[in-house]
């Protein structure tokens, strides 16, 4: 899988994340796609929340399943009153993320309702990848070869933290969610 190559290779530089920290002032690009339930989602709707963001394909058997799960381990390591965090996974093969092998992925790893899937054509999902430095699936989706990284985007719509699937656990995932909360909006 890929690296997006926005994070900071020096991050441990006195950073009090476990993961790697990305550059300063990176505004997190607004996007409004269809989640699995056909619900319109706007990453603005969530400003003044801490955001969790990654990019997956509901066929994917390597990196995809694993940082679901990763994710959901650190949203159970949480507080019961900060389990309630925003999570957003978008769509990296439009042809293969339809509607139902969305419902069916968030079924099996068992996210449905704490993880929001959204999709939508090729030309709506490729301003999202841009603006994210995000690559999809390339030919025709059986090859699990696209960007696997999770973002944390902060109260104010900056992103934080870009967690390669490598360096994704659920304890740095819960520990850099944890800081973000305590910092004002």
């Amino acid at each position: 899988n890929g690296q997006s190559g926005r994070a900071d290779p020096n991050h441990s530089g006195g950073s009090t994340f476990d993961g790697p920290t990305l550059p300063p002032g990176l505004h997190a690009a607004n996007f409004s796609l269809l989640d699995e339930n056909g619900h319109r989602i706007s990453l603005a709707q969530y400003r003044g929340k801490v955001v969790v963001l990654t990019f997956i394909h509901s066929l994917c058997h390597g990196a995809c399943p694993l940082m679901v799960q990763q994710i959901k381990g650190a949203l159970n390591d949480l507080p019961a009153a900060g389990r309630n965090i925003p999570t957003i996974g978008v769509s990296v093969d439009p042809t293969q993320d339809t509607r139902a092998n969305r419902i069916k992925f968030l079924t099996k790893y068992e996210v449905r309702g704490r993880l929001r899937y959204l999709g939508g054509t090729r030309a709506q999902l490729a301003p999202v990848w841009h603006a994210y430095s995000m690559r999809p699936v390339i030919g025709n989706g059986k090859v699990d070869d696209h960007s696997a990284f999770v973002l944390l985007i902060d109260r104010r719509g900056i992103e934080r933290v870009g967690f390669s699937v490598s360096e994704l656990t659920p304890e740095g995932l819960a520990h850099d969610i944890r800081v973000l909360q305590r910092q004002p909006a």
